[in-house]
């Protein structure tokens, strides 16, 4: 993968871990998550009375005997996961020498390892305002290869309309299954109605909110251009310490907010700073917040 090395002993640790589901989803192939389908597996689940037409094989006899009444044993189905990485690709991904856009690249890689190796499907899309690019889901060996490979060639640049973007994605999610958006939420008509949509179609939604430490906590005093990541807009400024003070309150607002939204919609979220370690980030905060397991 361009730009990430992830060393094999990593890797191993990655491969004991699977994805902790909230709710039990529907799929096609023999993966690791169970779903409420009935069907004929090897768990059992549930009766339901006999009615013509069903499978005498599936008649529970044990039953018949002690009640003198027929009943079909129901069984759980084991189903794979569909996982869909949602990757923000705009301008202000870049900021602060592009390492939020780094650690979302690399959340997204190996979360999809870690999916793919458990015999999971795992799709990727670019969040940009032209839509340009996905991953359709992979399955298996090869698919690492492939989403490593689309994930490497991503670049950030430009501006993104979140909610707008998320709903485009949506052309490329078919099945229910979880939804990472990874993104810094920096986007001024909002998410909120975005991530409703994500919800809409079916997905256990997961926000990974990026920001780094420079961006909550600037250690800027005296005059400056600011110009926007995105549009290239600018702005001069004489930042005082009042100033820095409001704005660290805004940013925390800002956070407190996006939290409160996803608590309220059953939308995991974990802060994520662009210099935390990737390991404890996947062996440790996303375990503690029940994503995986």
């Amino acid at each position: 993968m361009e730009g990430l090395f992830f060393d094999r002993e990593f890797l191993n640790k990655l491969e004991s871990m699977g994805f902790l589901l909230k709710k039990a989803l529907t799929g096609r192939y023999s993966g690791q998550h169970r779903s409420l389908r009935k069907g004929q597996s090897v768990e059992f689940a549930d009766y339901r009375p006999y009615t013509s037409g069903d499978d005498w094989r599936q008649v529970d006899w044990n039953a018949y005997a002690r009640l003198d009444r027929l009943f079909i044993k129901l069984f759980m189905e084991e189903q794979d996961l569909c996982v869909h990485f949602l990757v923000d690709t705009s301008g202000s991904m870049e900021w602060g020498g592009g390492t939020k856009f780094k650690i979302a690249r690399e959340l997204a890689g190996a979360l999809g390892y870690l999916a793919l190796v458990n015999m999971e499907q795992v799709g990727a899309v670019a969040l940009n305002d032209d839509m340009s690019g996905f991953l359709p889901l992979q399955r298996g060996k090869v698919g690492i290869t492939r989403l490593w490979g689309y994930l490497g060639q991503l670049r950030s640049g430009g501006a993104t309309e979140l909610n707008l973007a998320l709903r485009s994605a949506g052309r490329f999610i078919r099945r229910p299954g979880i939804a990472v958006l990874i993104s810094d939420l920096l986007s001024p008509a909002g998410y909120q109605e975005g991530l409703k949509y994500l919800q809409h179609l079916g997905q256990q939604v997961v926000v990974l909110h990026v920001m780094s430490a420079a961006e909550k906590n600037p250690e800027l005093l005296g005059n400056y251009r600011l110009v926007d990541c995105e549009n290239r807009e600018f702005r001069e400024v004489s930042i005082t310490p009042m100033m820095l003070e409001a704005y660290r309150k805004q940013v925390e607002s800002f956070e407190q907010g996006i939290k409160g939204f996803c608590g309220n919609r059953e939308i995991t979220y974990l802060s994520v700073s662009a210099e935390d370690k990737l390991e404890d980030i996947l062996l440790h905060s996303l375990r503690s917040i029940g994503v995986l397991v």
